[in-house]
This record gives C-alpha cells, sequence and structure tokens, in this order.
C-alpha cells in the first residue's frame, strides 16, 4: 500500500510532532511504502528523514500560529508547495493521501480529487469550529453564529482578518466534509465533533517518541520540583499555575518551579521568575533534548489546561519520562490519568493537589489510566487503510 502523508510544516507543536512519529512507525510496517510531504524552514533542527519529500521555504521558523499560518497562506508561497506536492503525488502514485493537521486538508483534498484515491483528516483539535479557543475556555464544545466567531477573532486580530477568519474556517469544515473519514486524537475530540462533521471518525491515539527509554532517567533533584511546560497561554491554564505555585511560595514550601515554552503570557513568566529568582526558573523554550532532561529531573509536571485538552501529549510524555504528571479534569485529561491525579482548573485546588502530592509522593507514582503503545496505534492506523482504500466506509 503506497501512503502519501500531507504535514503544514515537519517540527512547530505537538500536533507536528506526533504527525511525523506516526510517519516513522509506518515507514517501519512491511507492507507500507511511504511518502512525507510537509514545509521545513532554514532553521529547522530535525534531521531530514529518509521518506521525506518536504519544500524548504526560505525563511526562519515562525514564533506563533498565527505567522505560521499567514506564511503558509502566502498566495506565492502555497502556490510553490502545492505544486511540489503535486509532483511527489504525480511520481509517488498513493492508493490514499493522509492529511496530517489542519491547513494540509487543502492540498490534500486537492492532490486526491486529481488522482481518484480516497483522503483522510487527522483532527488534533477543534479549530474546525473555531480559529481560536476563547469560546472554549468553559470546558465544552458548540458550534458558534456567524457574529459569536467574528466576535471572538476581533479580540485577536483586526477586524478584517477576523471577517477573513469566519469565511476560511468554515471553507476548511467544508473540506473536512469532503474526506472518506476522520482520524480524532481521543474519544473526546470524536464525541465532541461528531454532531458538526459528515464523515464518520475513528480515534487513533497520538504516541510519543522521547528518544528511547530510559535515554533520560536521572536521579531526581534534591530539592522537590514543579515543571510548567507548553504553551503559556490563557487556555493551557499558566495563570492558574502561577497563582498556586505562589500560594506555595509565600506559605515558605521548599520547593523551586521551572518554566518552559513561550506563547502571549510570556511576560508573565518573565516576572515571576524575577520576583522569585531563587526559586523559580523561566527557561523560555527548549529543544526537545533539554526539555526531556528537565522533566525526567523533577518530580512533577502540572497541566492546568482551561480549555478542553484534545489530547494531552505533554501529560503522556512526562510519564514516559518517569516523573508524576498532575492535571485539570478537562477534555482528554481525565481519559489518560487516573481519578485522583485530576484537579479542577483553578488555583485554589491545584494549591491542594499539588500540598497533597509532596505529603505523599509514593502514592502518586507516573502512572497513566490508558495504554500508549505504538504497534497498537500502528495496526488500527492500517487496518483504517485498508477499509478506507476497499470502499468500506
Amino acid at each position: 500500500m503506497r501512503v502519501l502523508i500531507i504535514s503544514d510544516t515537519i517540527e512547530f507543536s505537538g500536533a507536528e510532532e506526533s504527525i511525523v512519529t506516526l510517519a516513522k512507525l509506518l515507514s517501519q510496517a512491511s507492507d507500507v511504502e511511504l511518502r512525507f510531504c510537509s514545509t521545513r524552514f532554514i532553521d529547522n533542527s530535525m534531521e531530514r528523514l529518509s521518506f521525506e519529500d518536504s519544500y524548504v521555504i526560505n525563511k526562519k521558523k515562525p514564533l506563533s500560529i498565527e505567522e505560521l499560518y499567514l506564511t503558509l497562506l502566502n498566495p506565492i508561497i502555497f502556490t510553490k508547495v502545492l505544486r511540489h506536492y503535486m509532483e511527489v503525488a504525480d511520481d509517488f502514485r498513493p492508493d490514499i493521501v493522509h492529511s496530517g493537521i489542519f491547513l494540509s486538508v487543502i492540498p490534500s483534498i486537492i492532490i486526491a480529487r486529481k488522482l481518484k484515491v480516497p483522503v483522510i483528516e487527522h483532527v488534533h483539535d477543534y479549530r474546525v469550529l473555531s480559529l481560536t479557543d476563547l469560546p472554549y475556555l468553559q470546558g465544552y464544545i458548540s458550534r458558534l453564529s456567524y457574529t459569536q466567531e467574528l466576535k471572538h477573532y476581533i479580540q485577536k486580530v483586526e477586524f478584517y482578518k477576523a471577517v477573513f477568519a469566519v469565511g476560511f474556517r468554515r471553507l476548511l469544515q467544508s473540506l473536512y466534509n469532503q474526506c472518506n473519514l476522520l482520524i480524532a486524537v481521543s474519544n473526546f475530540v470524536k464525541k465532541s465533533l461528531s454532531p458538526y462533521l459528515k464523515p464518520p471518525i475513528e480515534v487513533v491515539h497520538n504516541v510519543v517518541d522521547t528518544g528511547g527509554k530510559g535515554r533520560y532517567n536521572k536521579r531526581k533533584r534534591d530539592k522537590i520540583s514543579v515543571v510548567y511546560s507548553g504553551r503559556l497561554s490563557l487556555a493551557k491554564g499558566f495563570p492558574i499555575f502561577l497563582k498556586a505555585t505562589e500560594m506555595l511560595l509565600r506559605s515558605d514550601t521548599d520547593i523551586e518551579i521551572h518554566i518552559t515554552g513561550r506563547g502571549e503570557l510570556e511576560a508573565l513568566a518573565h516576572r515571576f521568575a524575577n520576583t522569585y529568582p531563587r526559586k523559580v526558573q523561566f527557561h523560555g523554550y527548549l529543544p526537545s533534548n533539554e526539555l526531556y532532561d528537565l522533566i525526567a529531573s523533577c518530580h512533577v509536571t502540572v497541566h492546568p489546561s482551561l480549555w478542553p485538552e484534545p489530547y494531552g501529549l505533554s501529560v503522556i510524555k512526562s510519564v514516559k519520562l518517569g516523573t508524576t504528571a498532575i492535571a485539570s479534569n478537562r477534555g482528554d485529561l481525565p481519559e489518560l490519568l487516573p481519578p485522583k491525579y485530576l484537579f479542577k482548573p483553578n488555583a485554589k485546588e491545584l494549591y491542594n493537589k499539588l500540598l497533597e502530592f509532596f505529603r505523599n509522593p509514593d502514592e502518586f507514582p507516573p502512572s497513566l489510566a490508558i495504554d500508549v503503545n505504538s504497534a497498537n496505534t500502528t495496526n488500527k492506523l492500517l487496518d483504517i487503510y485498508r477499509l478506507v482504500t476497499r470502499g468500506s466506509v
């Protein structure tokens, strides 16, 4: 079976990382011939894959999702990228096209229609219903009216961009509905989006590659250490983390706080670290190997999402690295963690959960509530490919 995977870019966020990991797994299957098409920027550090045929954009990697979208949707860049993908597809002649992430549905649909082969779309979050996470901070998913959607976009961008975003988002939803099948990364995503999308939806959990079991196993730090790693945003609950850990610091709890990542609330991270210079370190963005070293050496990672987390990759990474993860009870997180590792997303609840962990760390070993198995993921994806190519869905 010949599979063409198309992704928006090679490395940017957890979604891109997941698709690359999935492609690596598929490349090892004996009955699959794989091509992976994406975009690269001149400062991408990830080594080129043996089955990869990506287009290089002569710019540095964008720092925000908005900048990434503006780059990829630039008419000149988009045309060149699409032409490159079509040349690869014409030469490769795939049996199925797998769109890896959101924007890649556009070239995937075009290529699949031209070659008259089926196309599936990987759904990592809720962007098909809203390009911003602002509507979902209460923890549930619903479809917005034109006016509601526009109102949320105006809080982020100029009016003309907001109007364009409304139309563009609806165009992408129509393309999703032209796919033969959708793959959701969690049961929560499937349940949330099923009422609004036409194709059948299957669940395939993302898998995590931390560079080999035991590679980052190391002795824990002498002082109890807490890590927040990820997007520094309201949706991810970063202000909740700051309030809860400040309560701990003011109570003279002997801990150290580590913050990594970037985002719109980066200034708060700098201010917090400057306020408590002996207790708090803000590392900014860390390459994977440095991030994994940090997580493996600490005692607990915190994931206080306000929005309904589609799939907690950072939770799985933490546990795979031998570090306990605690998380809010939003979205898919209750699927990933046992109940006692969960808290309601507010500062007081997080503060109490951390105190509970500090007092009895042996009662909170690194644990997941599901088995994230790469072999099962590969086999399920191959079964989906076979069903779709046979026209059975």
